[in-house]
Protein backbone atom coordinates (compact mmCIF):
# COMPACT_ATOMS: atom_id res chain seq x y z
CA UNK A 1 0.00 0.00 0.00
CA UNK A 2 2.63 2.76 0.84
CA UNK A 3 4.15 1.91 -2.46
CA UNK A 4 1.05 2.41 -4.37
CA UNK A 5 0.80 5.73 -2.36
CA UNK A 6 4.21 6.81 -3.20
CA UNK A 7 4.06 6.01 -6.86
CA UNK A 8 0.10 8.02 -6.88
CA UNK A 9 2.21 10.77 -5.11
CA UNK A 10 4.98 10.87 -7.41
CA UNK A 11 2.65 11.25 -10.57
CA UNK A 12 0.47 14.00 -9.05
CA UNK A 13 3.88 16.04 -8.57
CA UNK A 14 5.56 14.97 -11.68
CA UNK A 15 1.93 16.54 -13.03
CA UNK A 16 1.94 19.23 -11.57
CA UNK A 17 5.33 20.25 -12.41
CA UNK A 18 4.80 19.18 -16.32
CA UNK A 19 1.50 22.01 -15.92
CA UNK A 20 3.78 24.57 -15.14
CA UNK A 21 6.47 23.85 -17.13
CA UNK A 22 4.08 23.40 -20.49
CA UNK A 23 0.99 25.78 -19.75
CA UNK A 24 -0.54 25.03 -22.95
CA UNK A 25 -0.71 21.55 -22.70
CA UNK A 26 -2.68 19.17 -20.37
CA UNK A 27 -1.85 16.37 -18.26
CA UNK A 28 -3.14 13.46 -19.09
CA UNK A 29 -2.71 11.07 -16.41
CA UNK A 30 -5.60 13.54 -14.31
CA UNK A 31 -7.91 12.54 -17.21
CA UNK A 32 -10.11 10.16 -16.94
CA UNK A 33 -9.82 7.78 -20.02
CA UNK A 34 -13.63 8.70 -22.08
CA UNK A 35 -13.19 12.38 -20.87
CA UNK A 36 -9.89 12.10 -23.13
CA UNK A 37 -11.53 10.32 -25.76
CA UNK A 38 -14.10 13.56 -26.34
CA UNK A 39 -11.12 15.63 -25.58
CA UNK A 40 -9.26 13.81 -29.11
CA UNK A 41 -12.34 13.76 -31.04
CA UNK A 42 -13.27 17.78 -30.38
CA UNK A 43 -9.32 18.48 -31.46
CA UNK A 44 -9.67 15.99 -34.68
CA UNK A 45 -12.74 18.30 -35.32
CA UNK A 46 -10.73 21.47 -34.37
CA UNK A 47 -13.79 23.83 -35.20
CA UNK A 48 -15.48 25.65 -32.30
CA UNK A 49 -19.27 24.93 -33.20
CA UNK A 50 -22.34 26.30 -31.92
CA UNK A 51 -25.11 24.06 -30.83
CA UNK A 52 -26.79 25.13 -34.60
CA UNK A 53 -25.01 25.49 -37.71
CA UNK A 54 -25.75 26.29 -41.30
CA UNK A 55 -29.29 27.68 -42.52
CA UNK A 56 -30.95 24.14 -41.50
CA UNK A 57 -29.45 25.08 -37.66
CA UNK A 58 -28.16 21.00 -37.57
CA UNK A 59 -26.56 19.84 -34.08
CA UNK A 60 -22.94 18.73 -34.98
CA UNK A 61 -21.05 15.72 -33.43
CA UNK A 62 -18.90 18.27 -32.38
CA UNK A 63 -21.62 20.27 -30.45
CA UNK A 64 -22.58 16.55 -29.05
CA UNK A 65 -18.88 15.86 -27.94
CA UNK A 66 -18.95 19.57 -25.98
CA UNK A 67 -22.60 18.57 -24.56
CA UNK A 68 -21.27 15.42 -23.14
CA UNK A 69 -18.03 16.90 -22.13
CA UNK A 70 -20.27 19.55 -20.02
CA UNK A 71 -21.62 16.61 -18.62
CA UNK A 72 -19.80 14.26 -17.70
CA UNK A 73 -16.28 16.30 -17.29
CA UNK A 74 -15.14 16.72 -13.49
CA UNK A 75 -14.66 20.29 -12.52
CA UNK A 76 -10.93 19.64 -12.13
CA UNK A 77 -11.05 18.10 -15.22
CA UNK A 78 -12.42 20.79 -16.69
CA UNK A 79 -9.95 23.01 -15.44
CA UNK A 80 -7.18 21.03 -16.63
CA UNK A 81 -8.75 21.47 -19.96
CA UNK A 82 -8.42 24.91 -19.49
CA UNK A 83 -5.16 24.24 -20.21
CA UNK A 84 -5.02 21.98 -22.65
CA UNK A 85 -3.10 22.31 -26.11
CA UNK A 86 -5.62 22.68 -28.11
CA UNK A 87 -7.50 25.90 -28.13
CA UNK A 88 -10.56 25.04 -29.55
CA UNK A 89 -10.67 22.15 -26.19
CA UNK A 90 -9.50 25.64 -24.18
CA UNK A 91 -12.63 27.34 -25.33
CA UNK A 92 -15.14 24.39 -24.96
CA UNK A 93 -13.50 23.52 -21.38
CA UNK A 94 -14.33 27.63 -19.98
CA UNK A 95 -17.30 27.46 -21.51
CA UNK A 96 -18.89 24.06 -19.56
CA UNK A 97 -16.66 25.97 -16.71
CA UNK A 98 -18.95 28.68 -16.95
CA UNK A 99 -22.47 26.75 -15.73
CA UNK A 100 -20.56 25.29 -12.58
CA UNK A 101 -22.10 26.51 -9.48
CA UNK A 102 -19.22 28.82 -7.23
CA UNK A 103 -16.33 28.38 -10.08
CA UNK A 104 -13.72 30.94 -10.07
CA UNK A 105 -14.15 31.86 -13.20
CA UNK A 106 -12.33 35.49 -13.12
CA UNK A 107 -9.33 34.17 -11.82
CA UNK A 108 -9.26 31.48 -14.81
CA UNK A 109 -10.27 33.99 -17.26
CA UNK A 110 -7.06 36.56 -16.73
CA UNK A 111 -4.79 33.37 -17.22
CA UNK A 112 -5.84 33.46 -21.09
CA UNK A 113 -6.27 36.91 -21.58
CA UNK A 114 -2.76 36.76 -23.44
CA UNK A 115 -4.02 33.37 -25.15
CA UNK A 116 -3.77 34.46 -28.92
CA UNK A 117 -4.14 31.37 -30.65
CA UNK A 118 -6.57 31.65 -33.53
CA UNK A 119 -9.92 29.44 -33.39
CA UNK A 120 -11.65 28.40 -36.23
CA UNK A 121 -15.45 28.77 -35.15
CA UNK A 122 -18.96 28.11 -36.58
CA UNK A 123 -21.71 29.97 -35.50
CA UNK A 124 -25.56 29.36 -36.99
CA UNK A 125 -24.52 30.90 -40.61
CA UNK A 126 -21.27 32.19 -40.10
CA UNK A 127 -17.84 30.80 -40.26
CA UNK A 128 -15.02 32.95 -38.66
CA UNK A 129 -11.96 33.03 -36.64
CA UNK A 130 -11.23 34.50 -33.43
CA UNK A 131 -8.37 34.44 -30.53
CA UNK A 132 -9.15 31.98 -27.89
CA UNK A 133 -8.81 34.76 -24.86
CA UNK A 134 -11.41 37.08 -27.18
CA UNK A 135 -13.56 34.09 -26.96
CA UNK A 136 -13.23 32.81 -23.03
CA UNK A 137 -13.91 36.76 -22.88
CA UNK A 138 -16.97 36.54 -24.81
CA UNK A 139 -17.86 33.52 -23.13
CA UNK A 140 -18.53 35.48 -19.60
CA UNK A 141 -19.83 38.48 -21.42
CA UNK A 142 -23.80 39.35 -21.40
CA UNK A 143 -25.68 38.78 -24.55
CA UNK A 144 -22.58 36.93 -26.36
CA UNK A 145 -21.91 33.24 -27.34
CA UNK A 146 -23.72 31.75 -24.09
CA UNK A 147 -26.67 33.60 -22.64
CA UNK A 148 -27.26 31.10 -19.97
CA UNK A 149 -23.36 30.79 -18.24
CA UNK A 150 -22.53 32.74 -15.74
CA UNK A 151 -21.16 36.32 -16.09
CA UNK A 152 -18.49 37.93 -14.74
CA UNK A 153 -19.74 40.75 -12.02
CA UNK A 154 -19.29 44.30 -12.64
CA UNK A 155 -16.15 44.88 -10.34
CA UNK A 156 -14.44 41.86 -12.31
CA UNK A 157 -15.41 43.34 -15.67
CA UNK A 158 -13.71 46.60 -14.51
CA UNK A 159 -11.17 44.92 -13.25
CA UNK A 160 -10.41 42.67 -16.71
CA UNK A 161 -10.95 45.93 -18.59
CA UNK A 162 -8.23 47.75 -16.51
CA UNK A 163 -5.76 44.46 -17.20
CA UNK A 164 -6.39 44.66 -21.05
CA UNK A 165 -5.79 49.09 -21.18
CA UNK A 166 -2.69 48.77 -18.95
CA UNK A 167 -0.94 45.27 -19.92
CA UNK A 168 1.05 45.67 -23.24
CA UNK A 169 1.52 42.02 -23.65
CA UNK A 170 -2.28 41.79 -24.48
CA UNK A 171 -3.10 41.56 -27.83
CA UNK A 172 -6.89 40.81 -28.19
CA UNK A 173 -9.18 42.31 -30.22
CA UNK A 174 -11.31 42.73 -27.20
CA UNK A 175 -8.88 45.47 -25.84
CA UNK A 176 -9.89 47.28 -29.16
CA UNK A 177 -12.83 47.10 -28.56
CA UNK A 178 -12.83 48.69 -25.12
CA UNK A 179 -11.01 51.68 -27.04
CA UNK A 180 -14.07 52.07 -28.93
CA UNK A 181 -16.77 52.72 -26.15
CA UNK A 182 -14.40 53.74 -23.58
CA UNK A 183 -15.82 57.00 -21.89
CA UNK A 184 -13.16 59.92 -21.75
CA UNK A 185 -11.85 59.16 -18.29
CA UNK A 186 -8.75 61.52 -17.53
CA UNK A 187 -6.81 58.50 -15.12
CA UNK A 188 -7.21 56.56 -18.63
CA UNK A 189 -5.86 59.38 -21.16
CA UNK A 190 -2.33 58.79 -20.69
CA UNK A 191 -2.20 55.48 -21.44
CA UNK A 192 -5.03 55.61 -24.63
CA UNK A 193 -2.47 58.31 -26.22
CA UNK A 194 0.54 55.94 -25.52
CA UNK A 195 -1.44 53.26 -27.59
CA UNK A 196 -2.17 55.44 -30.16
CA UNK A 197 1.14 56.73 -30.18
CA UNK A 198 3.62 54.36 -29.67
CA UNK A 199 1.82 51.23 -30.78
CA UNK A 200 0.62 53.72 -33.58
CA UNK A 201 -3.10 52.37 -33.17
CA UNK A 202 -5.89 53.81 -34.97
CA UNK A 203 -8.78 52.33 -32.73
CA UNK A 204 -6.58 54.14 -29.56
CA UNK A 205 -7.08 57.79 -31.55
CA UNK A 206 -10.75 57.58 -31.37
CA UNK A 207 -10.65 56.72 -27.41
CA UNK A 208 -8.30 59.51 -27.47
CA UNK A 209 -9.83 62.22 -29.58
CA UNK A 210 -12.98 62.06 -26.71
CA UNK A 211 -11.09 64.04 -24.98
CA UNK A 212 -11.19 67.04 -26.72
CA UNK A 213 -7.50 68.38 -26.16
CA UNK A 214 -6.28 70.46 -28.63
CA UNK A 215 -2.76 68.96 -28.29
CA UNK A 216 -4.01 65.92 -30.04
CA UNK A 217 -4.93 67.71 -32.78
CA UNK A 218 -2.18 66.07 -34.79
CA UNK A 219 -2.77 63.19 -34.14
CA UNK A 220 -6.15 62.85 -35.47
CA UNK A 221 -4.95 64.68 -38.51
CA UNK A 222 -2.17 61.82 -39.38
CA UNK A 223 -5.33 59.30 -40.02
CA UNK A 224 -6.32 61.19 -42.92
CA UNK A 225 -2.71 60.62 -44.46
CA UNK A 226 -3.67 56.91 -45.73
CA UNK A 227 -7.07 55.84 -46.90
CA UNK A 228 -6.20 52.63 -44.87
CA UNK A 229 -6.48 55.14 -41.40
CA UNK A 230 -8.97 57.45 -43.26
CA UNK A 231 -12.09 55.80 -41.44
CA UNK A 232 -10.76 56.25 -38.43
CA UNK A 233 -9.86 59.91 -38.92
CA UNK A 234 -13.54 60.63 -39.64
CA UNK A 235 -14.93 58.07 -36.68
CA UNK A 236 -12.17 60.53 -34.08
CA UNK A 237 -13.47 64.00 -35.78
CA UNK A 238 -17.26 63.04 -35.35
CA UNK A 239 -16.01 62.95 -31.72
CA UNK A 240 -13.65 66.03 -31.75
CA UNK A 241 -15.19 68.31 -34.52
CA UNK A 242 -12.40 70.91 -34.70
CA UNK A 243 -12.79 73.25 -36.96
CA UNK A 244 -9.47 72.15 -38.23
CA UNK A 245 -10.49 69.38 -39.68
CA UNK A 246 -13.14 70.28 -41.67
CA UNK A 247 -11.55 70.48 -45.08
CA UNK A 248 -10.42 66.60 -44.72
CA UNK A 249 -13.94 65.77 -44.47
CA UNK A 250 -14.68 67.68 -47.50
CA UNK A 251 -11.94 66.67 -49.37
CA UNK A 252 -12.68 62.72 -48.31
CA UNK A 253 -16.36 63.50 -49.15
CA UNK A 254 -15.76 64.98 -52.82
CA UNK A 255 -13.49 61.80 -53.63
CA UNK A 256 -15.86 59.39 -52.27
CA UNK A 257 -19.02 60.98 -54.24
CA UNK A 258 -16.97 60.89 -57.29
CA UNK A 259 -16.36 57.00 -57.60
CA UNK A 260 -18.58 54.15 -58.48
CA UNK A 261 -18.02 52.14 -55.80
CA UNK A 262 -19.14 52.12 -52.30
CA UNK A 263 -16.92 52.17 -48.98
CA UNK A 264 -20.56 51.55 -46.56
CA UNK A 265 -18.88 52.26 -43.26
CA UNK A 266 -17.12 55.00 -44.41
CA UNK A 267 -19.80 56.92 -45.94
CA UNK A 268 -21.97 55.85 -42.65
CA UNK A 269 -19.57 57.98 -40.37
CA UNK A 270 -18.72 60.77 -43.16
CA UNK A 271 -22.29 61.42 -42.83
CA UNK A 272 -22.63 61.78 -39.21
CA UNK A 273 -19.16 63.86 -39.02
CA UNK A 274 -20.10 66.77 -41.32
CA UNK A 275 -23.24 66.49 -39.58
CA UNK A 276 -21.21 67.93 -36.65
CA UNK A 277 -20.38 71.28 -39.05
CA UNK A 278 -23.79 72.85 -39.35
CA UNK A 279 -22.58 75.11 -41.77
CA UNK A 280 -23.39 76.39 -45.61
CA UNK A 281 -21.04 73.86 -47.02
CA UNK A 282 -22.13 70.76 -45.77
CA UNK A 283 -26.09 71.81 -46.53
CA UNK A 284 -24.53 71.80 -50.05
CA UNK A 285 -22.67 68.47 -49.81
CA UNK A 286 -26.16 67.09 -47.95
CA UNK A 287 -28.06 68.81 -51.22
CA UNK A 288 -26.11 66.15 -53.50
CA UNK A 289 -27.59 63.11 -52.07
CA UNK A 290 -30.83 65.00 -51.93
CA UNK A 291 -31.26 65.98 -55.51
CA UNK A 292 -28.92 63.15 -57.51
CA UNK A 293 -30.93 61.66 -60.35
CA UNK A 294 -29.31 58.17 -59.40
CA UNK A 295 -31.74 56.13 -57.28
CA UNK A 296 -29.46 53.54 -55.65
CA UNK A 297 -26.86 56.18 -54.42
CA UNK A 298 -30.18 58.16 -53.40
CA UNK A 299 -31.26 55.44 -51.24
CA UNK A 300 -28.14 54.19 -50.00
CA UNK A 301 -26.48 57.12 -49.25
CA UNK A 302 -30.56 58.68 -47.98
CA UNK A 303 -30.30 56.51 -45.04
CA UNK A 304 -26.91 57.64 -43.81
CA UNK A 305 -28.08 60.86 -44.20
CA UNK A 306 -31.02 60.43 -42.56
CA UNK A 307 -29.62 58.92 -39.42
CA UNK A 308 -26.76 61.42 -39.53
CA UNK A 309 -29.44 64.26 -39.34
CA UNK A 310 -31.71 62.50 -36.43
CA UNK A 311 -28.57 61.92 -34.40
CA UNK A 312 -27.56 65.79 -34.64
CA UNK A 313 -30.36 67.44 -35.47
CA UNK A 314 -30.03 71.09 -36.32
CA UNK A 315 -32.27 73.71 -37.85
CA UNK A 316 -30.12 74.29 -40.64
CA UNK A 317 -31.25 70.60 -41.75
CA UNK A 318 -34.83 70.65 -41.53
CA UNK A 319 -35.31 71.04 -44.92
CA UNK A 320 -33.69 67.97 -45.96
CA UNK A 321 -35.28 65.72 -43.41
CA UNK A 322 -38.88 66.66 -45.32
CA UNK A 323 -37.60 65.89 -48.43
CA UNK A 324 -35.68 62.88 -48.01
CA UNK A 325 -38.02 59.67 -49.26
CA UNK A 326 -36.72 56.53 -48.69
CA UNK A 327 -38.56 52.94 -49.66
CA UNK A 328 -39.75 50.29 -46.70
CA UNK A 329 -36.68 48.63 -47.02
CA UNK A 330 -33.83 51.51 -46.53
CA UNK A 331 -36.70 52.96 -43.38
CA UNK A 332 -35.83 49.94 -41.71
CA UNK A 333 -32.42 50.19 -42.54
CA UNK A 334 -32.80 53.69 -40.40
CA UNK A 335 -34.74 51.89 -37.81
CA UNK A 336 -31.89 49.38 -36.94
CA UNK A 337 -28.85 52.20 -37.44
CA UNK A 338 -30.47 54.42 -34.78
CA UNK A 339 -31.46 51.27 -32.78
CA UNK A 340 -27.79 50.08 -32.41
CA UNK A 341 -26.68 53.29 -30.69
CA UNK A 342 -23.54 53.00 -32.72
Amino acid sequence: MKFIFNILIFLIMNCSLYAQKNAGKTCSTLIRPKIGKLVLGISKDNVLKSSGVGEAGIRTEQWMRYEKLNLEATDAELRLLTGNENAVVRCYAFQALSHRPGMDLYSILVKHLSDTVSVETFMGCIKSAEKAGDYFLEVVTPDYIDVSSRKLTKNERKLVDSILLFDKSIKLSAKYGLLRVLKPDLKYYNRIKEIAVVENNPVAVLALAKFNNVDDIDIVKKLFGSEDTEYYGIYAVREFPEATFYPYLNKVFEREWNRKTYDYPKWRILYQALAKYPTKKTLELFEKTVTTDDGFRYQTLGVYLTVAIRKYPNGLYQSLKDRIKLNKYHLEEVNEEENSGK
